[in-house]
């Protein structure tokens, strides 16, 4: 069957790159006409994408986490139907093709070899090995005489390369002493969400205190009620948040294309969890304030826990944000807003002041579609549904 280069497709008018999010087939497995096989994040929404072929997957190009251009290959399939050309493939000189070769730019180099039948060996180059190469340096003709291990040239190539390659003296301050890793799939994603919002978002800020003790009242309230579930102060703080979005409907809603507003019914609540290894990800209460406190509190927690295990829960329909940085002694700081959410609030860590233990709540908006009158609204909110938990 002939082998074709699977392309990034063009979802939106003025898209220009994807986030990669999942990948739904591994090598080797059969993909269906039409049937879902990765999904990916763009400035709009995530989505799954329907395969054009029917075949065999021979590999991804590229990893979960990974930024793509629109129209660079994601995936390379071995297909039963190659009658008519269509705009998401591209077809090339690969074992058992006929089909024309695709353009220089489309992940693939020839270069020269003297083990190769007819002395031409076609390797691939994929867009994850091209990233790496221009982090590292290493310009396209260097890479094309790179040896790899395999036919597919990889980043360890590079390293090796790089590692023979006689370096000047004094060159790479410090002596040279380094140590390079490569940026986790977690923080891949954020780094794709923040430059993503730093284009488009409009932030403000508001920002109020919070009379600690309510909530500290209420906690210790609930944990001698539930014992096999006791709740933080965290927890308390946050389902009174997320019973504030129901008078505050912008809150629980997201922006479209900067010309229709989509307001939820309810609010899809995110909590900011960091991994132990400092990734930064989402976990996600769904429908947040039509939960029981109990069930707010039991959700949340298992939520968090699969969380910090590395999995990433945030979607364009998670609206609102909290990071809580009680534990870790931070009083004040202004959050960094993530689209697609519309607000990131910061719950910092108790102070003294006037005789009562209070904290600082700062609110970062889209003021494109939050005002600042609401936003102090919506704060006042809160202070009155915590006021209300003792």
């Amino acid at each position: 069957m002939p082998v074709v280069d699977v392309l990034v497709p063009q979802m939106g008018e003025g898209l220009q790159e994807v986030l990669i999010v999942e990948f739904f087939k591994k090598p080797g497995d059969r993909i269906a006409r039409d049937e879902p096989f990765y999904s990916m994040e763009t400035d709009k929404a995530t989505m799954e994408v329907e395969c054009l072929h029917e075949g065999i997957l021979v590999e991804w190009l590229a990893d979960e986490g990974d930024t793509l251009e629109i129209g660079v290959p994601v995936c390379r399939m071995e297909v039963e139907d190659t009658s008519s050309t269509h705009p998401g493939t591209h077809s090339g000189t690969h074992p058992g093709s006929s089909l024309a070769d695709p353009p220089l730019d489309q992940g693939k180099v020839d270069v020269s070899s003297s083990d190769q039948p007819g002395g031409v060996d076609l390797r691939t180059i994929s867009p994850r090995t091209r990233a790496y190469a221009k982090e590292q340096g290493v310009s396209d003709a260097v890479l094309a005489i790179i040896s790899a291990a395999s036919g597919k040239l990889m980043p360890e190539d590079i390293d090796r390369h790089l590692q023979q390659t006689p370096r000047l003296p004094g060159a790479g301050g410090g002596g040279g002493q380094f140590t390079e890793r490569p940026v986790s799939s977690q923080d891949k994603t954020f780094i794709f969400r923040l430059r993503r919002s730093a284009e488009q978002v409009i932030p403000a800020t508001a920002k109020r205190h919070l009379d600690w003790g309510p909530v500290r009242a209420y906690a210790d309230t609930k944990k001698a009620e539930l014992t096999d579930n006791p709740p933080s102060a965290f927890n308390c703080v946050a389902w009174a948040i997320a019973k504030a979005t129901a008078e505050h409907p912008k809150f629980r809603s997201t922006l479209l294309r900067e010309e229709v507003i989509r307001e939820h019914a309810h609010v899809n609540l995110g909590i900011a969890v960091a991994m132990q290894t400092g990734e930064l990800v989402v976990a996600v209460v769904d429908a947040a304030d039509t939960l029981s406190f109990e069930d707010f509190v039991s959700v949340s927690k298992a939520n968090i826990a699969v969380a910090r295990g590395g999995r990433d829960q945030a979607t364009e329909a998670t609206q609102l944000v909290l990071t809580y940085m009680g534990p870790y002694e931070i009083v004040d700081a202004v959050p960094v807003l993530v689209a697609p959410a519309v607000a990131v609030l910061f719950i910092g860590s108790p102070f003294e002041q006037g005789g009562k233990m209070l904290v600082n709540l700062v609110l970062t908006f889209d003021h494109r579609l939050v005002h600042g009158v609401e936003a102090a609204e919506f704060l006042r909110t809160i202070v009155q549904n915590v006021e209300g938990l003792a």
